[in-house]
């Protein structure tokens, strides 16, 4: 049976196979939603060709009007389009269409239906330039069903609220702002429900960027009521949301400590603040009672660019840390502010004026001072991690700092300058046990993103693991790099979870934990299990963990709300690959190929053509019917390999978009040998999810100790 997707974009599908050429073009595609709107009704020839070709005459509209039908006939089959007396009908036996059922489930007020249906504007992104007519009906039908959509949700948020099902009702809300982002209701009602759910944070950090995107996009300020709910929310405190299986929480503290500020001439010590900034933020993970945000995230606001309270806002916390570091010689003067972002008050001032050697001193005081105004409570072995010092050499630690600051660029060339710095920092103090761990992390980045060859940079990142855990067996950054490597490099699931699940004992508030714990979830279908963890990582790292969490959301059918999501990051980064790639994915699994192409497109463009993506552009052209620009790029990446490395992962990943499965699982073999790209997640992944119903790759999924569920080929139910 043909599948015609006319709501979101136009495609047509027999099966998983895409048509392309004659029956795609867009007189064809026009008549097929004219024929469809009318459903069940037949379309009159007259309005048909008045609406495609007003200004021909007579004859040669009809003449147009029999060619387009004779096309589509031959690509759906020929009772797809049945002749009436004066009219022609659309045939629901041999053709599914979306709006003809979004239509019927209007008519029938079956809301649920409706907002499952729904998946953009009809047509979306589509024009005929030769009829004017033909634009008025389109506007008109987009306007009347996006009411009705509208409608639905509102009938639908309402059942949830009286029914009390907050996670429900959290995704319906995230529905009207995806219609509607500008509008001051639906923001107001996606804040109320993350706080009915537990997730107050992410309520407090929406209201951030519906302000941001309504300056960005219209120059305007947010409306009052948005503004005064935020604020109600913020004095009321910010609650974390725990995962599925967690037990219910008291609400916790929460802070952000912002980039302590240099104050000394020589430019050389603002890494020196840095490093302050970071290792005070590392103390703090340490304390469970504790909620605090990442240094990736903090960053962005070195420059002070916003007053507090907005900072406190966008990060979801209700305190702030502000510093100020001096150095004079040999001399080193901190002042550090515990600010209430809510009162603007202080809670804590204390001004430290140290010996340089006694810097590591300082900032543990700095996190216990804080942890005691926010009255965390911290037990013995808390406070005894709080007190460890990473190194008692500053040369050592500068350096380290050095090759952090290039860490958080995630590219190949600045991946490898940072190992050559972690080496330099060791060999002045080879117990420096968190330069081995970060040693280890770029290493394991440099295999998944195709940088270095898998089996040389895995057994690299293997030995200095290793070596940082032998140093101190409490880092929890060690044990989260050896569930890394577990996960990626021996695919022992069941053993990087350990080490996961250690390392969140020993940081409580590791954002990257909670990313990589996800990622293993994810890859292994526990798809809620995954959002969950993902949401905590995202709150911890606001400005850095969104796409793991819009990638889990695409990997369980959530299409609506990861679109909703990857729109948010393009605002925050629009420049960057990932970002726009992931977008992409969300649009073109939605339906909307036209959009999910363009994206993916400017993501080949903002990484300079990276093979990763390159090879994600290919898969989407050949699934959307270009199959001749997609053997084209996959020849590129072929002809590549020759001088740089191509990951047979990602040329998996080009063939599946082909329909070539055999040289797919063939390449997908030789990446699970290789450990090259994300293979522990290959079986939910959906860039390889047409390869599921093929006997190898269920073979290949059997040899590494994986099976699909039915959570892995269906997600957590309806796709949005």
């Amino acid at each position: 049976m043909l599948t015609a997707q006319l709501l979101g974009g136009a495609s047509l599908r027999i099966g998983d196979i895409p048509l392309s050429g004659p029956p795609t073009q867009r007189h064809r595609v026009a008549l097929l939603t004219l024929l469809a709107a009318a459903s069940p009704r037949p379309l009159s020839r007259e309005r048909a060709m008045l609406l495609l070709w007003p200004e021909r005459d007579t004859v040669s509209a009809r003449r147009l009007l029999n060619l387009a039908t004779h096309v589509l006939r031959g690509a759906m089959g020929e009772d797809a389009i049945l002749s009436t007396r004066d009219g022609l009908l659309l045939n629901p036996a041999a053709v599914r269409c979306d709006l003809v059922d979004v239509r019927a489930a209007i008519g029938s007020h079956d809301h649920t239906a409706v907002a499952n249906l729904y998946s953009g504007p009809l047509l979306d992104g589509f024009h005929l330039a030769e009829s004017v007519e033909f634009g008025f009906w389109l506007d008109e039908h987009r306007r009347e069903l996006a009411h009705s959509y509208v409608a639905a949700l509102n009938a639908l948020l309402h059942e949830e609220e009286e029914a009390g099902d907050a996670d429900s009702r959290v995704r319906t809300c995230r529905k009207l702002v995806a219609v509607d982002p500008h509008s001051a209701k639906h923001a107001a009602s996606l804040m109320r429900a993350l706080d009915a759910a537990g997730d107050r944070a992410a309520a407090i950090q929406h209201a951030g960027e519906h302000a941001s995107r309504l300056r960005a996009e219209l120059g305007i300020e947010p409306d009052p009521s948005v503004v005064k709910l935020a604020d109600e929310l913020r004095r009321a405190g910010v609650r974390r949301q725990s995962s599925p299986e967690a037990r219910p929480e008291a609400a916790i503290a929460s802070v952000a400590v912002l980039p302590f500020f240099n104050l000394s001439r020589d430019p050389e010590h603002t890494q020196l603040a840095d490093g302050i900034t970071e290792d005070v933020i590392a103390h703090l993970s340490k304390i469970r009672a504790l909620k605090v945000i990442a240094s990736t995230s903090v960053m962005r606001f070195k420059a002070r660019q916003l007053p507090l309270k907005e900072i406190g806002s966008i990060l979801g916390t209700s305190a702030v840390l502000d510093g100020t570091v001096r150095c004079a010689g040999d001399r080193l003067r901190v002042v550090a502010k515990l600010i209430d972002v809510e009162t603007d008050q202080s809670l804590w001032v204390e001004t430290y004026d140290r010996q340089l050697t006694d810097i590591f001193a300082v900032q543990t005081d700095v996190a216990l001072q804080i942890a005691r105004a926010l009255d965390a409570q911290l037990s013995a072995s808390e406070r005894a991690r709080v007190r460890a010092e990473p190194t008692r050499d500053l040369v050592a630690y500068q350096l380290y700092l050095k090759g952090l600051e290039l860490m958080v660029q995630f590219d190949t060339p600045r991946y490898m300058r940072a190992i050559e710095l972690f080496e330099k920092s060791l060999s002045r103090d080879p117990s420096f046990a968190l330069a081995f761990v970060k040693i280890a992390e770029a290493h394991i980045e440099l295999a998944e993103g195709g940088g270095m060859w898998s089996a040389v940079a895995h057994s690299r990142a293997a030995k200095a693991a290793g070596k940082a855990l032998a140093l101190d067996p409490s880092l929890a950054a060690a044990h989260c790099a050896m569930g890394h490597l577990k996960m990626v490099a021996e695919l022992d699931f069941v053993g990087a979870e350990d080490r996961f699940k250690r390392a969140l004992e020993l940081s409580p508030s590791d954002a990257d934990t909670h990313n990589l714990y996800g990622r293993l979830a994810s890859g292994l279908g526990r798809h809620k299990e995954a959002i969950a963890f993902q949401r905590r990582a995202r709150e911890l790292n606001p400005l850095v963990h969104r796409l793991d969490l819009i990638t889990c959301l695409i990997r369980a059918g959530y299409y609506t709300e990861a679109i909703v999501e990857g729109e948010s990051a393009v605002l925050v980064d629009p420049a960057h690959s990932r970002t726009r790639a992931t977008l992409g994915w969300a649009y073109f699994l939605a339906g909307n190929l036209v959009k999910g192409v363009a994206e993916i497109e400017k993501a080949v463009a903002a990484s300079n053509r990276d093979p990763m993506w390159v090879a994600q552009l290919a898969h989407v052209c050949g699934r959307a019917g270009d199959v001749e620009r997609a053997r084209g790029l996959i020849q590129q990446l072929e002809n590549g390999s020759i001088s740089y490395y191509v990951s047979p992962f990602h040329l998996a990943q080009a063939y599946v978009g082909l329909g070539d499965y055999d040289r797919a699982v063939e390449y997908l073999e030789r990446a699970v040998v290789e450990r090259s790209g994300s293979v522990y997640g290959i079986q939910t992944s959906f860039v390889l999810a047409p390869l599921r119903p093929h006997p190898k790759f269920r073979a290949l999924l059997e040899k590494i100790g994986l099976g699909l569920t039915d959570q892995c080929t269906t997600g957590l139910g309806t796709p949005d």
